[in-house]
């Protein structure tokens, strides 16, 4: 199955912030441009300058004739200049300039090239100095503030609408995250009350999807121990009831051999207590069985050959169904050469279950089929009883069967159960390495 591809939301954020910055910049760009040349006309085309320039020529006007300054006198000039933080300050007479307050040197201005200076030439004022009359030209760049605004208004509006940009580019993840941030605040309230959306196919929908699994595979998880603490409670209130049956009888029969003289009737009576008391205990080894098939400790398993783990035991049970009054046909028995992964505790445990179960409810007069089978996977093993016409007259709370199946789940096995009326095979079979 090929690898589904995914988008990177990283390698899209930065396709975006890259898509924004560049249309910030355009946008500056135009703006910043625009805004320049409107400046631009305006100051140049209109008296905005000589009105600005007016009231610092009068000044400086008032200045010359209080000090009795001559155009040359250039110290005194400058420090008038800097004290009204004039940006630039040129006085000319006949064509030579004066004073620059840029350099202090006498510059001719005829058939001069300095586009500059041509420009002031039509914004000077005169000034009567005390050496006679000169042109003043004095700028103070006011309107720098203007254009700095500008420059801050079109950086602020490009900037917001890059903003803009990334914010609806992100929009849907942005509102993805939201809603998984919400789902996960609804798990504190339960995991069902939660169902997270998988949107898209990028690093969020991932995580997305790892959550909903996460979640999915806590809520079986709860259920399943929902169910295990049921189906305990019920073999516990079950195991109870089934034991308190033979625990009466056997105190009763107990009692009753208090009560007898005759040695006979005594022991008649021990021999039916005994009875009793192994039906208690096959009762206790079968909810010991489930707990220890149920609990969380870890099982150890051995690898080793097919005859090597089922041989003794098979041989162990044809021995005990013999001395218990059984006769065992063997059908067939074959041991493949190959290995299984097995826990020989499990084994004995499987073995006394099945032959218990024989003995409290096959027809001893009819033989008990035991025959095994490969097909080079699997290792199978049979055995076959009829049931007992009075089997029916006793009970069974089927816990032993639930646990073979478990503990043949666990060495990676199975347990199947074929059940008449007249007769009852169980078959295991376990997976061959």
């Amino acid at each position: 199955m090929a690898k589904t591809k995914t988008r990177s939301i990283t390698k899209k954020i930065m396709i975006l912030f890259a898509l924004s910055m560049a249309a910030s910049l355009t946008l500056f760009f135009i703006l910043f441009s625009t805004a320049n040349y409107i400046l631009d006309d305006i100051f140049q085309n209109s008296n905005f300058r000589k009105d600005i320039s007016d009231p610092l020529v009068s000044r400086f006007q008032y200045y010359v004739t209080e000090k009795n300054l001559k155009a040359t006198e250039t110290f005194a000039i400058r420090d008038w200049a800097e004290e009204n933080k004039v940006d630039y300050f040129t006085i000319s007479r006949e064509n030579l300039l004066l004073y620059d307050n840029a350099y202090m040197g006498k510059i001719p201005l005829d058939n001069t090239e300095s586009e500059q200076l041509n420009y002031t030439r039509l914004y000077m004022s005169n000034v009567r100095f005390a050496d006679g009359d000169a042109d003043v030209f004095i700028y103070k760049n006011v309107e720098r503030k203007y254009y700095f605004t500008a420059y801050a208004i079109s950086a602020l509006l490009s900037g917001c609408a890059g903003f803009v940009i990334v914010l609806f580019g992100i929009k849907k993840e942005v509102l993805y995250i939201v809603e998984l941030g919400n789902e996960v605040n609804k798990m504190n309230s339960g995991l069902e009350n939660a169902s997270f959306r998988i949107m898209g196919d990028d690093e969020l929908s991932s995580l997305a999807g790892a959550i909903e699994h996460m979640r999915t595979d806590l809520i079986e998880k709860q259920e399943n121990e929902l169910k295990m603490k049921k189906a305990q409670d019920n073999l516990v209130l079950g195991m109870a009831h089934d034991l308190r049956t033979p625990l009466t009888s056997l105190m009763a029969y107990i009692e009753i051999v208090k009560r007898q003289d005759n040695l006979q009737n005594v022991s008649d009576y021990s021999d039916k207590a005994l009875q009793k008391a192994f039906e208690i205990k096959n009762l206790s080894d079968q909810l010991f069985d489930f707990f220890l098939v149920n609990s969380d400790a870890k099982d150890e398993f051995e690898v080793v050959t097919v005859e090597y783990a089922f041989s003794d035991y098979l041989s162990e049970l044809c021995n005990y169904l013999g001395t218990q009054g059984f006769s065992v046909e063997v059908q067939e028995l074959s041991w493949p050469n190959q290995n299984v992964s097995v826990s020989f505790d499990y084994i004995g445990r499987i073995m006394n279950n099945i032959q218990s179960n024989i003995v409290k409810y096959a027809d001893k007069t009819k033989p008990v089929y035991l025959d095994t089978k490969c097909d080079g996977k699997t290792f199978c093993i049979s055995v076959e009883n009829t049931v007992s016409a009075n089997a029916n007259n006793n009970s069974s709370n089927g816990i032993g069967l639930k646990n073979i199946n478990s503990m043949m789940k666990k060495m990676n096995g199975d347990c199947l159960i074929h059940a008449s009326k007249s007769t009852f095979k169980i078959d295991l079979a376990i997976t061959m390495l």
